[in-house]
């Protein structure tokens, strides 16, 4: 048993994977590019527009899954462990589209890399 009710516990994992977006969106947009890791021109409007709604649909799936998965836990089921799965495949979705800002970023940084 875990001590957060089902709601305490998606709005907590909403607002950490939330913050995390905001963290990775930061680091790739604003930092990399003005210490000069990457020189993305004018393709960086185009991710950071992409990667809105991937961030945010992003964390509403990791904060839904993990509600699942713990919703899935506390019933008697025969499909246990297909609806674990489920649940963990959409967290992990979720986390690749939080993460899609730093993916892009590395994309470039590796493509440009001269050695």
């Amino acid at each position: 048993m875990n001590n957060f009710s089902f709601d305490e516990l998606q709005r907590k994992d909403l607002f950490i994977a939330l913050g995390l977006w905001l963290v990775v969106e930061f680091v790739s947009f604003a930092f990399f590019p003005s210490v000069g890791l990457i020189n993305p021109g004018a393709r960086l409007r185009t991710w950071f527009m992409i990667s809105i709604p991937l961030g945010i649909g992003g964390a509403l799936l990791i904060s839904s899954s993990s509600r699942f998965i713990a919703l899935m836990h506390e019933r008697t089921s025969t499909n246990k462990l297909l609806y674990s799965f489920l649940g963990q495949f959409g967290g992990w979705i979720g986390l690749a589209g939080v993460l899609f800002p730093l993916f892009t970023v590395c994309v470039e940084f590796f493509s440009n890399v001269k050695l």
